[in-house]
């Protein structure tokens, strides 16, 4: 038996299996998901037709939720003196005249606001087999997942801006962008690990000669 026919062989075994069947389809339904999502969002002006008029008021909205809650931390934990404005933060020196001086600047613009990922959940979520009112149940808890994850990306990107603002780009780029995919992944191995599942009624045979009550 040549390769050709061994690795045909065993791709056949490997189908032949209903649970290796139901990993490949949530699989390929997971990339076949992430892929026309991008390419609406980018592509299509999703957001317009979702939102309609209120568009920049729901980003706004999530802009300033998680600018506000990042504050926190990062007033308790950063050493470097700022000011906030809006939803930018304006890092600044002490000069010997006691003036300050401003040497730097980071914004939490709308691609930090979290919808875009609260979005991508959402279709996943609808695509995702399993029960309809436990998957809204689990998108309300895996959108509070998504949003706390986003707040502690942007402080630590804020930490990371205030201190050594040269790594920001590279960290931003490379680390806390695909932060929020490994997010939305686990959310998604979860769900169809644990939840996806429909339980199985356990039925106990019948006894042959049953015994007659007295």
């Amino acid at each position: 038996m040549n390769l050709k026919d061994r690795v045909k062989k065993e791709l056949v075994a490997v189908w032949e299996l209903e649970s290796n069947r139901q990993i490949i389809k949530d699989v390929a339904l997971l990339a076949v998901a992430t892929i026309v999502f991008h390419f609406l969002y980018w592509y299509s002006g999703m957001n317009d037709w979702i939102f309609g008029p209120f568009t920049q008021n729901v980003y706004d909205f999530f802009r300033h939720l998680a600018f506000n809650l990042s504050l926190i931390p990062c007033k308790a934990f950063i050493d470097k003196p700022f000011d906030i404005s809006d939803t930018t933060y304006y890092f600044y020196e002490i000069l010997p005249n006691g003036f300050k001086y401003y040497n730097r600047t980071m914004e939490i613009n709308i691609d930090c606001s979290g919808v875009k990922q609260l979005l991508q959940f959402l279709l996943i979520m609808l695509l995702c087999r399993g029960n309809f009112w436990k998957k809204g149940v689990y998108f309300v808890v895996g959108c509070l997942v998504i949003l706390f994850f986003n707040v502690v990306r942007i402080f630590l990107l804020t930490s990371i801006f205030a201190d050594n603002p040269h790594l920001f780009k590279p960290i931003h780029d490379w680390i806390a962008r695909p932060m929020m995919y490994i997010i939305i992944f686990s959310l998604w191995l979860i769900w169809i690990s644990y939840f996806a599942k429909r339980k199985q009624k356990s039925s106990k045979p019948l006894a042959e000669n049953p015994t007659p009550l007295a």
